[in-house]
């Protein structure tokens, strides 16, 4: 008897204290996984909730009948969590979506289309952030085979967001780092984009995709820059390892 099949695609929403307003972004995900079904994609769902408060459980409460699994931690910190939910995971690609974040219906359709035109080696980014709430802004992102795009600037600020969609060995091999931002480190999905792109995955865009992003103040973000923290230590940021491979936008690891 041949083993079954893995899912296309594990659709994780991760939320701790957003209340009802995590019902918008279940929604949300509910409407990208309906568009990606329709497309003849198969899908998990799992939902992670971290010290969830009583308003955020109680939006969970009917997540079962939708087909999400369940699961709870404690961590208090985004990266670890995200960890725990890959080890979760049984799908070939995972698409993590913040509970408080909508994404455009098309995304995951869009975003595994765009991840297979490399097997295995594409991490597929939302061509832009629409940021709302604390803070309106549009944040464009860029492709990395645009001929424009310089991996080097990567040492000086993030390229991309975290919610991307990315094969599920992306995650294994690199797991997001712990948070510590009393010590000065934070931005964790920087540091795992500057891995995975020194590792040899290429960071691509996907066309006609948005993320709508809540910016609220008190969040680990605006606690992160307030603080004025840093990624960890990569290989990226060492200039001895641009010496070797400077010149190229694709790397291969």
């Amino acid at each position: 008897m041949s083993a079954p099949s893995r899912p296309d695609v594990t659709a994780i929403i991760t939320a701790h204290a957003e209340g009802p307003l995590v019902g918008l972004s279940l929604r949300s995900m509910l409407d990208a996984v309906d568009h990606a079904r329709a497309a003849g994609a198969t899908v998990e769902l799992l939902a992670v909730l971290d010290n969830p408060d009583a308003a955020t459980r109680e939006a969970f409460a009917e997540a079962a009948g939708h087909g999400f699994r369940l699961v709870e931690t404690s961590y208090a910190d985004q990266g670890r969590v995200r960890n725990e939910a890959v080890g979760e995971a049984t799908g070939e690609h995972v698409a993590f979506l913040d509970g408080d974040d909508l994404w455009s219906e098309n995304w995951l359709t869009d975003a595994l289309a765009v991840c297979r035109t490399d097997p295995g080696r594409v991490i597929a980014h939302p061509e832009l952030d629409w940021i709302f709430d604390g803070s309106s802004m549009l944040a464009f992102f860029p492709d990395q085979l645009d001929p424009a795009f310089e991996p080097a600037s990567l040492r000086v600020a993030n390229a991309w967001d975290a919610l991307c969609v990315a094969p599920i060995e992306a995650y294994r091999d690199h797991p997001f780092s712990r948070r510590a931002i009393a010590d000065g480190y934070a931005f964790e999905d920087w540091h795992w984009n500057m891995e995975t792109l020194a590792s040899g995955y290429v960071h691509r865009l996907v066309p006609e995709t948005v993320h709508f992003k809540r910016r609220r103040a008190g969040s680990q973000f605006t606690q992160a820059r307030a603080n004025r923290s840093l990624p960890r230590a990569t290989d990226l940021l060492s200039y001895a390892w641009w010496a070797e491979h400077e010149g190229t936008n694709r790397i291969d690891g």
